[in-house]
């Protein structure tokens, strides 16, 4: 889905896309379960190791979603979501009772909410929605691998580099040989995505624009040639595919 953060979706119009095996009536019958929420720029949607209530689609807005260090030492940003993109699937689909991941709102942010049990029951009412549940969690599991074996292996270039290709495809502007991404996410946050300090992030950041890669101003980066970038990143056709897809 290439809505911008900015962009808000009809709910229906945005349930066909995170749901595609329900049919157009079953799509109605399911907006009528759900409820909108709206969060400020920095207002917690979630806790990590709250009640679990339900699932969360984003409407409008971008959401960070990352886990807490040992008590409570420092934190990793693990996604960004946007719009049509979710979190709490797992917990609901593993009838847990709480929230595997904390969940912040970067921006003004509108959320679709499902209530679980709501959700559950109305998933055997449509077993077809296994399917698309299926797909979500495979998709983020293939991630996720990805995201460790990355981290366990490759330099803090390659994977800021791939961070910022994955930018450049879900939110960024078109421009001559790249793409300008001008969103609302501080080098902090950057920083906890990459899992290092920002004194290193910005070091990264400043070989980047000396090799003519990006350039930068203020919070917004400009990818100068994204072919070299993804030469840069050092991953395969495949993997950009799936980066392109879900991040």
């Amino acid at each position: 889905m290439s809505a911008k953060p900015s962009e808000q979706l009809k709910r229906v119009e945005l349930l066909a896309h995170v749901f595609p095996s329900l049919a157009k009536d079953a799509t109605q019958d399911l907006d009528s379960l759900c409820l909108e929420i709206h969060y400020e720029a920095g207002e917690l949607i979630a806790q990590e190791e709250s009640y679990v209530s339900g699932l969360y689609i984003i409407q409008a807005g971008l959401v960070k979603t990352g886990k807490y260090g040992a008590a409570g030492a420092g934190k990793r940003v693990l996604r960004l979501l946007g719009v049509g993109e979710l979190f709490g699937l797992e917990a609901v689909a593993l009838a847990r009772e709480t929230h595997l991941q904390y969940a912040k709102a970067l921006i003004k942010t509108s959320v679709v909410f499902i209530e679980r049990n709501n959700l559950l029951a109305f998933r055997n009412q449509h077993r077809e929605l296994c399917a698309d549940f299926t797909r979500w969690l495979a998709r983020d599991v293939v991630m996720l691998e990805f995201k460790l074996t990355r981290d366990a292996v490759e330099t803090v270039d390659g994977n800021l580099a791939i961070y910022l290709i994955a930018l450049a495809h879900k939110y960024g502007q078109p421009a001559e040989k790249g793409a300008i991404l001008d969103l609302p996410v501080p080098r902090r946050t950057m920083a906890e995505m990459l899992g290092v300090s920002i004194e290193t992030l910005m070091r990264a950041l400043r070989r980047f624009r000396d090799r003519d890669l990006i350039e930068t101003s203020g919070r917004r980066v400009t990818i100068t040639d994204l072919e070299k970038l993804e030469e840069r990143a050092r991953t395969t056709p495949f993997y950009l595919s799936v980066i392109e897809d879900t991040h």
